[in-house]
């Protein structure tokens, strides 16, 4: 069931019928029920390796709660510092056990349903070489929506063991948030401390929540349905037959694929945040306009926030105060090596973080590649930081300058589409082959003379692409300015229906509609 169908809508208006219609005590049961049947209906063989994660997660989490609370028992009868300090090093470690055996569960079956065909190919490749017989490939299912409930499960389990939060006693609330149906397919990936505060004692019926609601689901189905799937064909074809062009039609289907990427996730993000605060709850951020980015780092706090905050507190912080860090920072403590330590400190958890971040991506090298590649250019920025500063004070730039400020947006795009290239090519060969024909030559033959319209999109396909990518430009950079949901609302009743009208019948006019729609077609539900 896509979320762009109207199944999916029809599905939808049901549940949230009966989820106002029962109350708020029934409500939780409403949404688990909900859950069920929707991942149900994607697949009935995925719903067991929901359900382990589900209880390694929250039985662990239990059985770390009750180790502290017995160890807080005992600290209340201690008597020296000592012993208080031999308790709470007992209940860590038993506790750390406990963690890593939930993490051993739930990170190895995300492993082993998404890289195990992957990792034999490549052992193949070794064996061949090294003359041996090869190993029989085989194909494991892969869960929908397995990378975004793992990620969040695993946050829960670290938070309990880190105590940043008690451990969930109720077992149906920590249900409903791991297998919450607007976002088990493709995030946003949430974190229980803030998602169960939202439906615990159940939610009263709010116009804002249900007209917001709509109108957040609507502009995400004009970024999917008239951007994205507008701009796909002609991204697919100029991709997959990279051999026959050169020149400047790669850099329009580069430039391209990275408004139909970012059309298609935000624009999938958008339609269950939409929906889920019509239940009331409201999901994590994901976006915050990242063309607007002046830089990468800048770039990345902006796309696919909740993933990018997870690797913060889960990979980045762990990593940089682990005792591997800790040691190489010893040798650099004087004057002399403190910056190397500093840089150290900085880019070596970022090029793990960036690694991860590939591998999560997808099962292939060119991921490995997206990601070195992002994490070459946080490194270069953070190495060339203080040239680049005293660059652009003894250039006298004004750095609040327009000019300025465009420069590192176009800038920051420019090298995020370079990186599109290793993720959007079939493989990794192929991406470097793009590289090669891009430089092949100018190639104006494959855009001159109507010959642009030839690659699955029409002339009209254009205008519309383009001014609906004009409108993106220009509400993102509204939303950059001001709350415009909440100025809309202020405006009057006539103003306010010529807006949601004037959308509604361009999603009904101008979407792309075709029949084999699944959860599958958003791009980011492949991840």
């Amino acid at each position: 069931m896509s979320y762009q169908s109207f199944e999916f809508l029809l599905f939808s208006a049901g549940i949230l019928l009966l989820y106002y219609i029962v109350g708020r005590k029934g409500q939780k049961w409403v949404l688990l029920l909900a859950n069920l049947v929707f991942y149900a209906l994607a697949g009935t063989e995925y719903l067991p390796f929901l359900l382990v994660t589900l209880l390694a997660s929250y039985g662990a989490g239990r059985w770390m709660g009750k180790i502290y609370e017995e160890a807080d028992a005992e600290l209340a009868s201690c008597q020296t510092p000592a012993e208080k300090k031999q308790i709470k090093a007992n209940a860590k470690a038993r506790a750390k056990k406990v963690m890593l055996l939930a993490l051993l569960i739930s990170v190895g079956l995300l492993a082993v349903c998404k890289y195990t065909g992957f990792i034999l190919q490549n052992v193949n490749i070794l064996l061949a070489w090294l003359g041996f017989e090869q190993i029989g490939l085989f194909k494991m299912i892969l869960p929908l929506g397995i990378s975004y409930y793992t990620f969040m499960a695993v946050g829960y389990v670290l938070d309990i063991y880190w105590k940043r939060y008690g451990a969930e006693k109720n077992f149906v609330l920590y249900a409903v948030f791991l297998s919450y149906f607007p976002h088990i397919v493709q995030g946003p990936i949430d974190r229980y401390n803030k998602f169960k505060p939202q439906m615990a004692e159940g939610v009263k019926l709010s116009y804002k929540n249900i007209t917001f609601g709509a109108q957040l689901a609507l502009w995400g189905f004009f970024k999917k349905m008239v951007i994205a799937d507008r701009l796909a064909p002609f991204v697919s074809n100029i991709f997959s037959q990279y051999d026959n062009y050169t020149g400047i039609i790669f850099v329009i289907a580069v430039v391209f694929y990275a408004f139909q990427l970012y059309a298609d996730f935000s624009g999938c993000v958008d339609i269950v945040s939409g929906i889920s605060q019509m239940f009331g709850i409201k999901l994590a951020q994901n976006f915050n306009h990242p063309f607007f980015a002046k830089n990468i780092p800048d770039f990345w706090r902006r796309w696919h926030m909740s993933l990018m905050e997870w690797f913060k507190d889960y990979i980045f912080y762990p990593v940089s105060t682990s005792n591997l860090v800790k040691k190489v920072r010893k040798r650099f403590r004087d004057k002399e090596q403190k910056k190397r330590e500093e840089l150290f400190a900085s880019c070596f958890p970022a090029l793990i973080v960036w690694i991860i971040t590939g591998i999560w991506h997808g099962a292939a090298w060119k991921y490995v590649a997206w990601g070195l590649y992002n994490a070459l250019l946080i490194i270069l920025g953070n190495i060339f930081a203080d040239f680049n500063k005293n660059a652009v004070q003894k250039l006298k730039i004004d750095e609040e300058n327009f000019s300025w400020r465009l420069w590192q947006m176009l800038r920051t795009f420019a090298l995020c589409c370079v990186g599109r290239i290793f993720s959007r090519a079939d493989d990794l060969a192929a991406a470097f082959g793009i590289f090669k024909n891009m430089f092949s030559g100018l190639g104006m033959k494959y855009v001159a003379g109507g010959q642009l319209y030839r690659y699955g999109m029409g002339k009209m396909d254009f205008l519309v692409a383009l001014t609906a990518m004009g409108i993106l430009w220009a509400v993102d950079m509204l939303q950059e300015k001001m709350p415009l949901r909440e100025t809309i609302a202020k405006q009057n009743l006539v103003f306010r229906w010529v807006l949601i009208y004037g959308c509604l019948f361009a999603v009904i006019i101008f979407g792309v509609y075709g029949p084999g729609y699944d959860a599958s077609s958003f791009i980011y539900g492949q991840f």
